[in-house]
């Protein structure tokens, strides 16, 4: 077997994993970093915003492409034990998305414990491209607004998946007053965050009683491949969960491509989005937006996170309008 840039105590612990004398190459796998457009170097106009802080990675994670006997590529997670449910979780969203619905998505082969139970793998036939979001600038913007519908239909797709059995959403509703007040009393202000208060308190419900389906849990085009075929992907799952499938978009500005962010819409409504779209989108995207301010753990964090509010507040017009100005 073909062995690149792996340590032998690693190879030692990767032996316990049944089918390993079969792989005839493994190899430490560095997915590409998030793409964040320069100014002036684009076809078309993009929403010029900071990018939002990355929930943190496992210390234990890693990631390795393997080789199979028949030639095909594998993409293997490994962990510590203590993810083994949640890594079974992940695994089960890409199965019924590609098996149930043919989402083009990266599929479970396996999932298990290994190293003496201390760790745990998960094996995926691996789809891959380019990201689409470092690809989209160097596009005509008709093309990425196809790539958009394209990336749209396939979300579609994904969010038709519905719980079996009692799923629920991956975490409690925000108590919008709670984070109002510990925002006012952290002294938090910036153009528009008296009307973004006001837009939530009177809206405080109209969550309440929404769908819950499958949700990609950060679907944005760095979250999306383009493969030699032009067709759009999706790269293996991260965090998928249970929710109302519009909170799926609240990451669409971070594809960068306004023609992009048009199309997904397009693709995934089949036309127009639906008439209470805009407003629950600058609900949830509002919720957001506070909520990191509110969470940010470093001065440099709470500056940028405060930024981004302060665009989103601009963008609906200081919440005179739930229509978002790029669209």
């Amino acid at each position: 077997m073909e062995i690149n840039g792996l340590t032998q105590d690693e190879l030692q612990e990767l032996s316990d994993i049944e089918g390993y004398g079969k792989w005839l190459k493994i190899e430490r796998f560095y997915p590409e970093t998030r793409y964040i457009p320069e100014a002036g170097k684009h076809k078309t106009g993009v929403i010029a915003i900071p990018p939002r802080k990355q929930p943190p990675v496992s210390p234990l994670r890693r990631l390795y492409m393997i080789t199979a006997a028949d030639g095909k590529k594998l993409l293997m997670k490994t962990d510590d034990i203590s993810h083994f449910d949640r890594e079974g979780e992940i695994a089960e969203f890409a199965d019924r998305a590609f098996g149930e619905h043919g989402v083009y998505v990266s599929y479970p082969v396996e999932v298990g414990p290994y190293a003496d139970e201390t760790r745990v793998y998960s094996i995926y036939i691996f789809f891959g491209g380019d990201n689409l979001a470092r690809q989209l600038p160097t596009l005509y913007v008709p093309q990425q607004h196809e790539l958009g519908i394209e990336a749209g239909k396939q979300l579609k797709k994904f969010h038709m998946i519905t719980p079996i059995g009692n799923a629920t959403p991956r975490k409690p509703k925000e108590d919008i007053f709670l984070l109002l007040t510990k925002l006012e009393e952290k002294g938090v202000k910036y153009p528009g965050f008296k009307e973004a208060a006001s837009f939530m308190k009177k809206r405080f419900d109209i969550a309440d009683k929404r769908p819950v389906n499958a949700l990609h849990g950060d679907f944005s085009a760095n979250t999306l491949f383009i493969d030699k075929g032009l067709n759009v992907g999706m790269f293996p799952l991260e965090d998928p969960y249970w929710g109302d499938p519009i909170k799926d978009l609240i990451s669409l500005q971070d594809s960068y491509s306004l023609p992009f962010m048009k199309g997904v819409l397009k693709g995934m409504f089949d036309g127009a989005p639906p008439s209470d779209f805009f407003e629950l989108l600058a609900y949830y995207c509002t919720e957001r937006a506070l909520s990191d301010i509110d969470a940010a753990s470093t001065e440099e964090e709470k500056a940028i996170a405060i930024i981004r509010a302060g665009k989103m507040a601009a963008d609906l017009d200081n919440y005179q309008t739930v229509i978002p100005g790029w669209y």
